[in-house]
């Protein structure tokens, strides 16, 4: 809001906006102009009355800006893609008006180059579709638009839900806290929809650009392995048994349509060029280890043993990884191809070592972090190394691995507090740090946290768990998009032109995991201290 007291009122009148959730198709979203909002509240009773609406979403407008069109241009061309967070009218009467979530769920704002922010075509289809308009709609550089905020509130049927009113939470449920059942709620719905997702034949639908319900048709055998992985750890706090039914068919489509084995060696072999992808093996081996840890079954530790045969073979003297190999000649294809590649590896081999207690897996791990240490990866600042460094000092507590950690995990804290984009895998790297902490504080290694901030870390841990719910489809939010059903529950990326893919799930259900794990602790760690005093 802008002041201290918003205005709620435009030219004498209210403004507002009632939306019917009708979860298959496209919320109907309409317009109410009067002096009483009294009026107008009976008029949205009748409308809901004769459609016998079971969940729907009332906004009142505030906060009323005029702005000239080319100004707004300027503006609108130089912000991040779907984050033009304030509704539009296009006329004085405020017919045209047009709420943030219609305006991006209908990919209305996109720069094109001729240097207009809008997409009129997008904006002149959905203006005649929500009877907001029935001609042509033309612009000038002159015409004036009015910007506003809304007040919302969504029904779920049950109860009335409060939404946040501005900024990068706009449009979202105020949750009274992000408690623990919230955390296990978004963990285990999260996990439904992959679920969902995953075929009788055990392949995913590999995801959706949800403004228009267009299938992604490429398909990535790395992320089928890393979703399935997710998959387990959300059976594990939900114990929904869908969730390690559809688990189990992706497993085995994994193993048997997107492995190819020798005697002694297994490669995930990408179908569509034909890689083997470091990557690729290493989350294959974390998908099956976790589930065996999770079903207590040994059901594929052979497979796994051939895939990390093969991660060590991809090893130099030095520790280094070649990262792609080309199938089945097994030439090198690509030497290096993403950071990534390589703590996950090294985090494969390690779980792997958990359950399998061969030597040759924590070797390969020492000898790699040997390669991490020397080239100072900690620079990249990146979640997988946040993920090995915390587990090979479950095994080897040595100094150096716990100051490569440290470095990589507080390196970025002030940019990943302030990062406006959901971006899933800071939760992963900081919860991984906390961990890693915590281990130190056990082992009488507090020292080495000297010049670290770890207030920083939790703030930015919690500032990242909360902001990220921003990237979760409520109903509330999925209900502006043209197929709702197909996406709520899901994780997208808003400025990707709002995907919803398997592995942008993934990755907020594995932080959302360790996040729980690290409200348990805590609470458990306050119990302790009540019982103490």
């Amino acid at each position: 809001m802008t002041g201290d007291l918003p205005n709620y009122n435009l030219n004498g009148e209210w403004k507002a906006f009632l939306s019917i959730d009708h979860q298959t198709k496209r919320a109907t979203v309409i317009n109410y102009s009067n002096a009483s909002l009294d009026y107008i509240f009976t008029q949205i009773k009748k409308v809901l009355e004769k459609n016998n609406t079971k969940t729907f979403k009332v906004d009142i407008a505030y906060d009323f800006r005029k702005i000239i069109f080319e100004e707004w241009n300027k503006k609108a061309l130089h912000t991040r893609k779907n984050y033009c967070r304030s509704g539009i009218s296009f006329d004085k009467g405020f017919q045209t008006a047009l709420m943030e979530q219609e305006i991006n769920g209908n990919a209305m704002i996109q720069p094109g180059e001729s240097g207009l922010a809008l997409n009129l075509e997008n904006l002149n289809r959905y203006l005649l579709q929500a009877d907001k308009c029935r001609r042509k709609f033309e612009i000038e550089v002159d015409s004036e638009l009015i910007l506003f905020e809304t007040l919302g509130f969504y029904f779920d049927g049950e109860k009335i839900i409060k939404l946040y009113s501005e900024g990068l939470n706009n449009g979202r449920r105020i949750l009274d806290s992000m408690d623990t059942p919230e955390v296990e709620r978004v963990i285990h719905q999260s996990g439904s929809y992959l679920a969902n997702q995953v075929a009788t034949s055990g392949e995913f639908v590999y995801g959706y650009f949800a403004c228009f319900d267009k299938k992604i048709k490429h398909y990535n055998s790395l992320r089928h392995a890393s979703s399935t992985y997710s998959m387990v750890e959300a059976f594990e706090v939900s114990r929904d048994a869908t969730i390690i039914t559809a688990a189990k068919r992706a497993l085995q489509f994994l193993a048997v349509d997107l492995i190819r084995e020798t005697e002694d060696r297994a490669y995930v072999v990408e179908r569509d060029s034909n890689e083997i992808k470091l990557g690729a093996n290493a989350a294959a081996i974390l998908a099956f280890t976790k589930y065996m840890k999770v079903t207590e079954t040994n059901d594929y530790t052979a497979l796994c043993t051939k895939l990390a045969r093969t991660i060590c073979d991809l090893q130099q003297e030095n520790g280094q990884f070649v990262h792609v190999l080309s199938y089945p000649s097994l030439e090198v294809k690509d030497p290096f191809r993403i950071i990534y590649y390589d703590g996950e590896a090294v985090f494969a081999l390690l779980r792997l070592y958990e359950i399998d207690a061969n030597q040759d897996w924590l070797d390969a791990a020492v000898q790699a972090f040997d390669h991490f240490i020397a080239k100072k990866y900690w620079k990249n600042h990146d979640h997988w190394l946040s993920y090995c460094t915390n587990e090979i000092t479950k095994y080897l507590p040595e100094d150096r691995y716990f100051k490569f950690g440290l470095k990589n995990g507080f390196g970025r804290l002030e940019f990943m507090y302030e990062r406006e984009t959901a971006f899933p895998t800071f939760l992963e790297l900081t919860v991984a740090t906390h961990d890693m902490c915590n281990r130190m504080d056990e082992l009488g290694k507090s020292a080495l946290l000297a010049g670290y901030d770890r207030e920083q870390l939790e703030r930015t841990i919690d500032k990242r768990a909360d902001h990220q719910l921003n990237s979760f489809f409520y109903p509330e939010l999925a209900m502006y998009f043209k197929n709702p059903a197909r996406i709520e529950n899901s994780f997208f990326i808003r400025h990707h032109s709002f995907r919803v893919r398997i592995d942008d799930v993934e990755h907020n259900i594995s932080g959302y995991c360790r996040y729980l794990n690290r409200m348990k602790a805590g609470f458990l760690e306050k119990n302790k201290e009540k019982m103490q005093l």
